[in-house]
């Protein structure tokens, strides 16, 4: 008798246990739906139906996927799911399998497409950067998201287009068959059509895009100067640099502007242009009619990082990039005054 009551006992423990679990599960999953989002992470959503996502102004990633890359190519600390909390809508990406160490798997990779992909240049897996996007746009579904796969090596090519297919939620990406220019493309359309990924791809010799509809040609739609040999970490001449840029952009595309610094320490050189271009883009942008019209990709090295020695934060710089969308009159009128005092605008 004994052995049987305390068998009861044990049993009336363990299943009080599964329910307090099951209840502490449940309040956690609630907290969860009821945690406010931050601006950063909603910020398109005060942006207008009118608007197309070739005039909006976003912070852009480079070399988006780099973070575990070693230091001499690790562009970003922070992985991609941080930098969309952060604001970024823009992700420059760079993908390949590597020569050597585990090539059986596709990396995100800080390399030019004519140069073997060594092993210390591979940060983040394509698979996890890919499922944190998927994750957002599904728990986000105004925020639109450029992917701008700008360099490509044809071993690895048609696996990894396929490996990207088979991970992004496909009923969210744009096709040709719903609108042939993606430039021109309103947010109120995108909304329409329930889409929030726009995905360009660097053209090649190969006829990759053309068998892919969800493929938009990166020469075609898509414009981002950049001769980094002319500045190498000098301030001043990036700066000239932009106003050449600015001077060539064509229209009916795409426009990044690339602020990073070429070269060595890269988090220095960070240090040094984010108070350049956040006074370039206040001051500069902002007062210009003509560059305020044409900006749009705002692309630069950390950006949901600090860094050390830098007089402005991370998320001053994002504040900056998304405040010349109140000058372009891009965000809702109702939802102005929310915009700006989220910007830090006076």
């Amino acid at each position: 008798m004994k052995n049987i009551f305390r068998g009861r006992i044990f049993k009336t423990i363990v299943a009080a246990a599964i329910i307090a679990i099951a209840v502490f599960a449940f309040v956690a999953c609630a907290e969860d739906e009821t945690v406010e989002k931050t601006f950063e992470e909603q910020w398109m959503s005060y942006i207008s139906d009118e608007a197309l996502v070739s005039d909006v102004v976003m912070p852009g990633a480079h070399d988006a996927g780099t973070m575990g890359a070693d230091k001499m190519w690790e562009t970003q600390h922070s992985k991609i799911e941080n930098q969309l909390k952060a604001g970024a809508r823009y992700f420059d990406f760079r993908a390949s399998k590597p020569v050597s160490g585990n090539t059986d798997t596709y990396y995100f990779v800080h390399a030019d497409s004519n140069k073997p992909v060594l092993e210390n240049a591979c940060g983040q897996l394509v698979e996890e950067s890919m499922e944190a996007i998927k994750t957002f746009v599904e728990s986000n579904p105004e925020e639109v998201l450029i992917l701008d796969f700008q360099h490509s090596w044809t071993a690895t090519e048609e696996g990894l287009v396929e490996f990207v297919e088979s991970l992004l939620p496909m009923d969210k990406v744009l096709r040709k068959t719903d609108v042939a220019d993606p430039t021109t493309v309103s947010f109120g359309k995108m909304r329409e059509l329930g889409k929030n990924i726009i995905v360009i791809y660097k053209d090649t010799s190969s006829d990759i895009c053309e068998k892919h509809d969800w493929l938009f040609e990166r020469s075609v739609y898509l414009q981002s100067d950049y001769q980094g040999s002319e500045h190498k970490g000098d301030t001043d001449k990036l700066k000239a640099q932009w106003e050449k840029y600015f001077a060539v952009k064509k229209d009916g595309v795409f426009f990044v502007l690339q602020s990073q610094l070429t070269g060595s320490p890269l988090e220095g050189r960070e240090a040094l242009i984010r108070p350049v271009l956040d006074d370039y883009l206040k001051n500069v942008v902002a007062k210009d009619a003509d560059k305020l019209a044409d900006v749009n990709v705002v692309m630069k090295d950390f950006i949901a990082d600090d860094v050390t020695d830098c007089s402005v934060s991370s998320k001053a710089a994002i504040h900056t990039i998304l405040s010349l969308n109140v000058d372009k009159g891009t965000v809702k009128a109702d939802k102005l005054e929310d915009f700006k005092a989220a910007c830090g605008i006076v």
